[in-house]
């Protein structure tokens, strides 16, 4: 490309102004080798890196030097053809679909859900539950038989059974844990359980009992034992002496002597609570921090020890000693946090309900959103025509086979047999007509042992449509704002997305399957509009794209060359010499002593010959801290003390720091130029700064900028 004059035009109004994507003027602000760049995209990154500060001319014109030159470069980039490479596309794709999830839900229903979550978080709410199970896809038979048993134990608990009996009965909660808890659920608050089964506790009053309410597990009835205002969150150590519920009575009361010892030596002050934990507490993640705890809330540790923490009223308060199930404590309360406000919380929040089932909920309401928008058409007797095309094969793809291995000692039990030989069923993945991907039922390990044969069973390169009826198959089963998607286009996407599963209806299993290919290509129809629709993405979009084109570009062309161009490193280190100087230094022995008798010792075994650590060794034996000895180079600057002392050999006495200080000072080193290996570090720096001010130079003269000056001061 030919050189051109690095051009800055002042109070220049270009001819036309481009039109912004949501069809406002976007004047441009200046051009960059004859490309745009609107306003809106150097007010945007501006403000992001200039948050706060008033918005003024020198401003302006200070920021707009570091964005011309950040303009050159991706421009730079662009000529050489990075933004055209496959890692490019790759990285940037992969920063598009994070950057777009917020945009791919209804963002109003989620703020809501947002709020909702942080208001019920302010109460804790205690709840016991009985569950009847029931699959998500079970059969309308089975649904109706667990709707009928679950109304069934709602009649008896509401006709006046106790409910942790219910639960506990034959033909009871299906919940496990019901044996010994009678449903009981503890304390608990938002985003602590599923959220439809959250929903019910907090619409059922203290002390009534739910509707049935589905989830995931199936059914349940709910009863709200009690509600409380959050306790937020608290930092607790504790000592903990073990005393299991069999020991002998002897036992137990010996364990609870030795706790009330040692809560009576802590409290008086005999031992730090820190060190009594180490000493005595048989929580081995703990003691050897002092008792310390990871910071918890409601439903992090068993409820009596939670109560213990939560009633301490000021730090470092310390519990009167009490008992659990694990055995006895004392806990001394290290810090509180009150639950946070909304505005602490939201982010947390966010994250949170978007890997919660809430997610869902915003997706359905955001695709019934979009059907409305794209005018969605969907056509019932096309789809059904494709149907017809299906048989049982679309269940099968994939494979089975029968491992049969002879080492004994990779598995123990049944599946071992007398000759040492045994089968085990494995799955594995077709692919090119190839069995891959092995993998165990039971045991990932199984398929990587070396075999004897692999017998294989049921391999199946899954359903392929007839290709002369599905030929046939040309009718939109639906349409988005006029745009078709075929019968054939659903045939690919059935043949794609089959996998290995149990049978069932075709009916079904197409209308499930067109319910996700519909919503697939809505989503697809809207992630491909986002630019479109949202000018705040489009803008950081372009600056993500941009971004990482500068990144990999100023990598090659200055912070990778300072490392690996070895030679220009050393070039340049010898021309900058005198750059990069030592001060004047001071080679010496420091003698640093507890008091002025224990100075005159350390002189007079001086003056005897002995240096160094031999002078340390003879008057340390008292104590390690009488003399302290160290020696070394050092700046003045370094050793303020130093820069008085002109002579070699030992110095007066002068007091540091409280302590009384000799020097014996060795040599006195001239201000010289420190070698690579001394500088490295700050060579290469500097060495990179000279290749970004010749790269930036070359880049000015390389392409013509125009700057329109009244456009740039119109930003307020």
């Amino acid at each position: 490309m030919e050189m051109r004059k690095f051009v800055l035009i002042t109070g220049l109004m270009l001819a036309g102004a481009a039109m912004a994507q949501d069809g406002s003027a976007d004047p441009v602000v200046m051009t960059v080798d004859g490309r745009p760049v609107g306003r809106s995209e150097f007010e945007a990154i501006y403000k992001k890196n200039n948050k706060d500060a008033p918005v003024t001319q020198q401003a302006l014109d200070e920021y707009l030097d570091l964005f011309i030159n950040y303009k050159l470069k991706v421009r730079e980039a662009e000529v050489l053809g990075m933004d055209t490479v496959a890692k490019f596309r790759a990285e940037l794709d992969g920063y598009r679909k994070q950057l777009a999830r917020p945009y791919l839900i209804d963002r109003e229903l989620n703020d809501q859900l947002i709020r909702e979550a942080y208001d019920r978080s302010q109460s804790e709410m205690r709840a016991s539950h009985i569950l009847v199970q029931v699959g998500e896809e079970a059969s309308p038979e089975d649904t109706a038989a667990a709707w009928k048993r679950i109304m069934a134990l709602r009649d008896r608990v509401a006709k006046g059974e106790d409910f942790a009996t219910v639960a506990r009965s034959k033909g009871g909660s299906d919940d496990p844990s019901a044996q010994n808890n009678g449903g009981d659920l503890g304390w608990f608050s938002a985003l602590q359980m599923v959220y439809p089964f959250e929903t019910a506790v907090y619409n059922t009053p203290v002390g009534q009992l739910s509707q049935p309410v589905r989830t995931r597990f199936g059914y349940h009835i709910i009863k709200v034992v009690d509600k409380r205002p959050a306790r937020g969150q608290v930092k607790v150590a504790h000592i903990m002496l073990r005393s299991a519920s069999d020991a002998t009575p002897e036992r137990q009361a010996d364990t609870e002597r030795r706790i009330r010892e040692i809560h009576q030596q802590v409290t008086s002050g005999a031992i730090p609570f820190a060190e009594a934990a180490l000493k005595y507490s048989e929580d081995e993640s703990s003691s050897t921090k002092g008792g310390e705890l990871p910071q918890f809330g409601t439903g992090k540790m068993i409820e009596e020890f939670e109560d213990v923490a939560f009633k301490l009223k000021a730090n470092d308060e310390v519990s009167a000693p009490f008992k659990t199930r694990y055995g006895w404590h004392v806990v001394k309360r290290l810090d509180a946090v009150p639950p946070p406000t909304y505005d602490q919380a939201k982010a947390d929040l966010k994250t949170r309900i978007s890997r919660d089932s809430r997610a869902d909920i915003t997706r359905r309401a955001f695709l019934s959103e979009l059907r409305s928008t794209y005018h969605y058409k969907a056509d019932p007797k096309a789809v059904k025509a494709v149907t017809a095309l299906l048989d049982s094969t679309i269940f099968r793809k994939g494979a089975q086979v029968l491992d049969t291995l002879i080492r004994k000692d990779v598995v123990e039990g049944p599946q071992v047999r007398k000759d040492g030989r045994y089968k085990r069923e494995i799955n594995g993945t077709i692919k090119d007509g190839k069995l891959v991907n092995v993998r165990s039922r039971k045991h990932d390990d199984l398929a990587q042992t070396p075999s004897d044969t692999v017998v294989v069973r049921d391999v199946h390169e899954g359903w392929s449509p007839d290709p002369a009826k599905a030929a046939r198959l040309t009718k939109p089963v639906f349409t988005i704002d006029g745009r078709s998607y075929t019968q054939a286009d659903f045939l690919a996407y059935l043949k794609d997305k089959q996998r290995r599963e149990a049978g069932r209806s075709f009916a079904d299993y197409v209308e499930e399957r067109f319910q996700q290919f519909s919503d697939d290509k809505l989503m697809e129809f809207e992630d491909g509009r986002l630019e479109e629709k949202y000018p705040e993405f489009r803008l950081l979009m372009k600056e993500y794209r941009d971004g990482i084109l500068l990144f990999e570009l100023t990598d090659q062309k200055v912070w990778s060359k300072a490392v690996k161009d070895t030679t220009g490193l050393l070039a340049y280190h010898k021309a900058h010499e005198r750059d990069h100087m030592w001060d004047t230094r001071y080679k010496a022995d420091l003698y640093s002593c507890a008091n002025a008798e224990v100075a005159r010792k350390a002189r007079a075994l001086y003056k005897k010959g002995k240096r160094g650590a031999d002078i340390q060794a003879e008057l340390t034996k008292a104590s390690a801290l009488d003399l302290e000895h160290v020696n070394g180079v050092w700046t003045a600057e370094e050793k303020p003390f130093l820069k008085g002392i002109v002579n070699v050999g030992l110095s007066d006495n002068f007091n540091v720091d409280g302590r009384v200080l000799m020097v014996d000072l060795q040599e006195v080193l001239p201000a010289t130029p420190k070698t690579m290996d001394e500088a490295r570090g700050l060579i290469t720096a500097a060495y990179q700064d000279q290749l970004e001010k010749d790269w930036i130079k070359e880049l000015r003269g390389k392409y013509e900028v125009r700057v329109n000056k009244d456009v740039l001061y119109s930003i307020r």
